[in-house]
């Protein structure tokens, strides 16, 4: 056998690994590192507003205060207030139709009422006082029955409230202001039907959403799957908003990324049932607050269920504690009924192929190619701030 000399065999060996370096540059691209950069750009981040009064029986934002030991009523108008709520979603068409949560854009009237009237006693402890001590009465409120009382009376009056959802599209970090997109809602099954009795009441309904955002055609789309063969032990990934990034939740960090989508993974721990029959796969993959109503992928880029919900317990204290690990989502397939009741196209956009093959051009280290197909997607969707960015590295390259 002959063998290479010295010099011959390290230039050999050289070649070797320089061959290998580039063969694997495209292989070396993990599942959640192929999902997160060519799904990001659909994962949207969706907040939902309902601001407006609490009416008295007479139609009045009103409340009267009885001052002068009782023989006076002072009327106070009661201001406007607002709750909400921070989800995520998934655009399933190039022209704006997106699947996210219910719960996510849509509160029960009873919810709105109770974090209205909270609003009101807050209002109240700061703005009562110093009209009853002017009038010489005793101060009010000043005790917790005080508190109760008021915050009793405002839970009986009546809501003129108002709707507002908005979409924001993701951004890879470079800027922070987004006006968002006004979103409508066309098919919902909120998860507010009580079923059962006594200490066995649960809700039910799918929990599901699909809303609308308009002025589009070429938007970055998500490629569906089935989740019927969906097993235990396979690979997900998740994509979200969740709330403990954002610079408003955790001041360490700064406003310019608040736009940018989390990627998570894990497994699929379990195939379970909720109490009214539906299927729900149980996943270890990191959700939270926020995530809600965001995409679960399988390895090959397929949606495969959407994030719902996570587990927690009541501490000794009454004090809800979230527990990490044990995270649910739902099935794609149930909400693929919705889809097809709105006759939604779901192909994938031509924005997304672009996006897609320019991505592969990168990882394959043909940055001319990559630049060429983002800069295709400006002419199909100038929204795309992803195409951008990368084009630009693309460039740098």
């Amino acid at each position: 056998m002959r063998f290479l000399s010295p010099p011959g065999f390290f230039v050999f060996l050289t070649l070797c690994i320089l061959i290998l370096s580039g063969a694997g540059a495209a292989q070396s691209v993990t599942p959640e590192k192929r999902v997160g950069y060519t799904y990001s750009p659909a994962v949207v981040m969706i907040k939902s507003e309902f601001i407006g009064d609490l009416v008295n029986d007479d139609g009045e934002s009103m409340i009267y205060l009885s001052i002068y030991n009782g023989t006076e009523d002072y009327p106070m108008k009661i201001p406007q207030f607002s709750t909400g709520g921070l989800g995520s979603g998934f655009i399933i068409s190039n022209d704006g139709y997106i699947v996210t949560n219910a719960h996510v854009v849509e509160k029960t009237e009873e919810e709105i009422r109770a974090d209205y009237a909270l609003q009101a006693v807050a209002w109240a402890i700061e703005e009562f006082p110093p009209i009853f001590a002017a009038s010489g009465d005793d101060p009010y409120p000043e005790t917790v029955e005080d508190v109760q009382e008021l915050y009793e009376q405002f839970l009986s009056y009546d809501l003129d409230y108002v709707t507002e959802i908005r979409v924001y599209f993701g951004n890879p970090g470079r800027s922070a202001e987004q006006a968002g997109h006004q979103a409508e809602v066309r098919k919902i099954s909120p998860q507010k039907i009580w079923m059962g009795s006594a200490d066995h009441k649960y809700r039910s309904g799918k929990d599901l959403a699909i809303i609308k955002i308009e002025g589009f055609s070429q938007l970055p789309t998500v490629r569906l799957g089935d989740s019927s063969r969906v097993e235990v032990g396979d690979k997900v990934i998740a994509i979200g908003f969740p709330g403990l990034t954002m610079s408003w939740e955790n001041v360490v960090l700064s406003r310019e990324t608040d736009y940018v989508p989390t990627v998570t993974s894990g497994i699929i721990s379990a195939k379970k049932k909720l109490p009214d029959g539906s299927d729900v796969f149980q996943t270890d993959a990191a959700i939270y607050h926020g995530n809600s109503g965001g995409p679960a992928f399988n390895e090959d880029g397929e949606v495969v269920g959407i994030t719902t919900f996570g587990s927690g317990k009541y501490l000794s204290s009454g004090e809800w504690m979230d527990v990490l690990g044990y995270d649910f989502l739902i099935p794609i397939n149930v909400a693929k009924s919705f889809i097809q009741e709105l006759n939604i196209n779901t192909t994938v956009s031509a924005a997304s192929g672009h996006f897609q093959r320019g991505l592969e051009s990168y990882w394959s280290k043909n940055y001319t190619a990559a630049e060429e197909e983002f800069g295709k997607i400006y002419s199909l969707d100038p929204n795309n701030a992803y195409a951008g960015e990368y084009a630009r590295m693309a460039r740098l390259r």
